[in-house]
């Protein structure tokens, strides 16, 4: 039974929890206490001091952020010496800080500008002159993080958040007192350890570390802001989605994402939301010309009611489960043969391994060990990496893994008891999915693992879910009926085929359809060589759920020029015939993935960001000349 003490703060009596902090309560109470260095998901240390109040019983100034409570505390949060105190500390901070609140992207989310507006005019109160005012430079030597020596509050957020949320151990601390730097462990950083994740970037009180993709395009407070799930990968983080319309303030895209106060990001999101920018397709097109919702929807309900029986449909993974359980609909009324990229890999070590009930990430916290099977896991899922603390064994390729310090394993039947066993089942041949499926069960039983089954698909959990094992073809399987002129109408969701298929071999495929018919986010790609071209919807631009290695989480729509998919699937669902057919399955084979995981290029939504781009081919570049 959790133990309750009572305390006083500023005249209120309050019932705390024992080994609550004082800052944790106040802030939980709704009393404002200044601070820079604190964040609840980060390791307290004490560092700025900004946050003292008074202990009236032994008339002390503590810093509240690591005192716990005690019983019959009598804390003042207002008294002079608080004030005082808090006033010289901010003065001090500001000897060194530039002026440069008119350029710095973080003004108007500043918390030395809020408390310097607070505290009212400062003033030097340390006789330097404006040439020793200036910090040694520190150059990261990057395309993506700016740091500002001057502008640093010396808070360790940022070597916080990436020791002990990411892992990844990029930054340390160089020097002391005014000479302090942030400084990454490896030059240029964008090739080093680090994930690109913006963690750094976000937890900045200030404007010290910048993204430089942001830098000086717009305001803070000239951005709209809405909260989504991001369906990138599929652990189902929440983000923050900053916006323009349209209108004077600023052009109508995605200026940047960031996390919420869970600290959960990862570069795929940070850096990657400019995927949402390019190349959108935004309305239908039928022959590479515009064409109204009603004709689309007349012409495809005429496709699949004609010749239902020799269409196939083959689902993205990215698709809501809403939109998944109409097209599972759309398949049975019609006799459509329905098939996904999963069967070439997961699914085919769901044979061996027999039915899966999904983990999720509160089932793998605190775990005696873990044991990473199959391709780099952090660069899949890389925000699944910030749940991994303690043993950790490796059996396949290590990349970003690495930062885990995993012992590699020869064999799988090395391992000792108990423990996670995650499979990363992506790109992995029918053949070797099948036999390691069957071998990873073995090993779970006998010696009591729970295994986590992972794809880099964001709903994949989705699919498995709603049409489980029995009902999809092997997307081979499906491709050969093509070219065998047996599949007529093909309807494909995504761009995934071209992972499995160079554009050569697609377009020779195609050749024999009757019709192609793509529902992608992107104007290029597939949806060049579609007769019929739908937009799908990205993250941000999606009312749906997805079954993630968090949960089933709610995605929100609110992005001004995203298509009404849930209007236009519900539409070409009522135009068909209401009686059920038999969905034949096809199985014997299936391609294999034609390239590893890249923690910047993992799929087809990452591989149209700009920003993704540059960083792959940056690291691609560093690794080749390394070796």
């Amino acid at each position: 039974m959790e133990k309750k003490v009572k305390i006083v703060i500023d005249g209120r009596e309050i019932e705390a929890q024992e080994g609550q902090t004082l800052l944790e309560v106040a802030l939980k109470e709704g009393i404002s206490i200044p601070y820079f260095c604190y964040h609840p998901k980060l390791k307290i240390i004490g560092a700025c001091r900004m946050c003292i109040v008074y202990n009236e019983k032994t008339g002390r100034l503590i810093t509240s952020c690591n005192t716990r409570v005690e019983d019959g505390m009598i804390i003042s949060t207002q008294h002079q010496l608080v004030k005082n105190n808090q006033r010289y500390l901010l003065q001090a901070f500001m000897t060194r800080h530039p002026l440069d609140c008119p350029i710095c992207d973080k003004a108007g989310e500043c918390d030395l500008q809020n408390y310097g507006a607070l505290f009212g005019p400062q003033r030097q109160i340390v006789p330097v002159s404006a040439l020793e005012k200036e910090r040694h430079y520190i150059d990261w030597e990057s395309d993506f993080l700016e740091y500002y020596t001057n502008r640093c509050v010396v808070c360790y957020r940022c070597t916080r958040v990436c020791d002990d949320i990411n892992g990844a151990r990029a930054l340390y601390v160089e020097e002391r007192g005014f000479h302090t730097n942030i400084v990454p462990t490896v030059r240029p950083i964008d090739t080093s350890s680090c994930e690109m994740c913006g963690l750094c970037v976000h937890v900045c009180p200030v404007g010290a570390i910048i993204s430089k993709p942001f830098k000086y395009w717009t305001r803070s407070w000239l951005l709209k802001r809405e909260m989504t799930v991001c369906n990138v990968c599929p652990v189902g983080c929440e983000v923050q989605v900053e916006y323009g319309t349209g209108d004077w303030r600023s052009k109508e895209k995605v200026y940047r994402t960031k996390p919420t106060g869970d600290l959960e990001i990862c570069a795929k999101a940070f850096f990657g939301y400019d995927a949402l920018n390019k190349d959108r397709l935004l309305k239908p097109q039928r022959y590479g010309k515009e064409e109204s919702i009603g004709n689309v929807i007349n012409h495809l309900a005429y496709i699949l009611k004609s010749k239902g029986e020799e269409t196939a449909i083959l689902l993205s993974s990215y698709l809501s489960n809403e939109v998944l359980n109409i097209l599972k609909e759309v398949a049975t009324r019609v006799g459509a043969y329905i098939s996904s990229p999963l069967t070439t890999d997961f699914y085919a070590f769901l044979e061996g391994y027999g039915d899966y009930t999904p983990l999720h990430l509160e089932d793998i916290k605190g775990a005696d060990h873990y044991v990473l099977v199959g391709d780099d896991i952090t660069s899949t899922a890389p925000t699944l990496s910030y749940y991994i603390k303690g043993k950790v064994y490796k059996y396949g390729r290590t990349y970003k893994d690495a930062k885990l310090k995993p012992i590699n394993l020869e064999d799988l039947e090395e391992l000792p008891g108990g423990g996670v066993i995650m499979v990363n089942t992506t790109g992995m041949a029918c053949e070797d999915a099948r036999n390691l499926g069957a071998k990873i069960k073995r090993i779970s039983e006998e010696k009591g693992y729970r295994v986590l089954i992972l794809h880099r698909d964001a709903n994949y959990l989705g699919v498995y879910g709603i049409f489980g094992g029995d009902m999809l073809s092997d997307i081979g399987s499906i491709m050969e009926e093509v070219k065998e002129g047996r599949i007529k109408n093909l309807l494909v969701f995504g761009e995934d085929l071209l992972d499995y298929y160079q554009e050569e071999d697609l377009q020779e495929i195609f050749r024999r359809l009757e019709n192609f018919v793509v529902f992608s986010p992107f104007a290029d790609g597939l949806a060049r060589w579609a007769s019929i071209a739908v937009p799908m919807n990205l993250y941000g631009e999606t009312d749906g759920s997805f079954y993630t290695l968090k949960g089933l989480r709610s995605s929100k729509r609110f992005l001004p020029w995203s298509f009404d998919e849930s209007s236009f699937y519900q539409e070409l669902l009522k135009s068909l015939p209401q009686e059920f057919k038999e969905v034949k399955v096809l199985r014997g084979k299936n391609p294999t993935l034609r390239r590893h995981l890249h923690i910047y290029r993992s799929n087809w939504i990452t591989d149209r960001s700009e920003n993704l781009t540059k960083l792959y081919e940056k690291n691609a570049k560093a690794i080749s000349v390394a070796s």
